[in-house]
């Protein structure tokens, strides 16, 4: 666990907006824009919920 509670509020937040703009909202993307946000979206909210972020172990970082 290396990630803190503000840090993780802030990945849940930007998670959901970037998944809910690529698919509910139908932005006017391609395609590839609309999967790119999706996934980096997810992966937000899987660091969010796990408070865990492999980059920041990988840059020895932690907002605890």
């Amino acid at each position: 666990m290396n990630v803190g509670l503000l840090d993780a509020l802030i990945r849940l937040a930007l998670g959901w907006l970037m998944i809910h703009w690529g698919i509910a909202f139908k932005v006017q993307l391609k395609k590839g824009p609309k999967l790119i946000m999706s996934i980096l979206g997810t992966i937000l909210l899987l660091t969010a919920v796990t408070r865990y972020c492999f980059i920041y172990t990988l840059l020895n970082i932690s907002t605890l």
